[in-house]
């Protein structure tokens, strides 16, 4: 009879310790579906061009004539589709590194291509460009992939 209860016991301990095992491993299975998951998420986040403008212009361009420049840019971004996304703002920097630039644009583009053979040639940029000639003294631009 103990002979039994011992056996009876050892299985039943055998079973609940199966069971137990076996609800971790299905833990840490779904724990790890979902880090897997959770990477490729981060992963189908797509890296996008990045195009920043600035602009020094001229001492003796008018308010007017950078006025009528901005909105000339601003406007690029709903007249050219392969803009993504458009955001403008002047120099706030308390450093005094600017080195006179005052204007910055920043420009996003889903490619090379967009940026090169759709935007850059579109006749309302290039319009844009020729009217910059007599007001801008400097510009500097910088183009990057995005790191999500």
């Amino acid at each position: 009879m103990k002979l039994k209860s011992t056996l009876i016991i050892n299985l039943f301990l055998f079973f609940f310790l199966s069971s137990s095992c076996q609800e971790l491993i299905k833990t840490d299975q779904k724990e790890k579906l979902e880090k897997i998951e959770m990477t490729d998420s981060a992963e189908k986040k797509e890296s996008v061009l990045r195009h920043v403008v600035i602009f020094k212009f001229k001492d003796d361009a008018s308010e007017e004539d950078v006025n009528r420049l901005n909105e000339s840019f601003n406007a690029l971004a709903s007249e050219i589709s392969v803009v993504k996304d458009f955001e403008w703002g002047l120099n706030d920097s308390p450093e005094d590194f600017h080195q006179d630039f005052t204007h910055c644009y920043l420009l996003t583009f889903d490619s090379e291509e967009d940026r090169d053979n759709i935007y850059t040639p579109h006749p309302k940029h290039q319009a844009f460009v020729k009217s910059l000639g007599p007001h801008l003294e400097k510009v500097f631009v910088v183009d990057y992939w995005t790191n999500p």
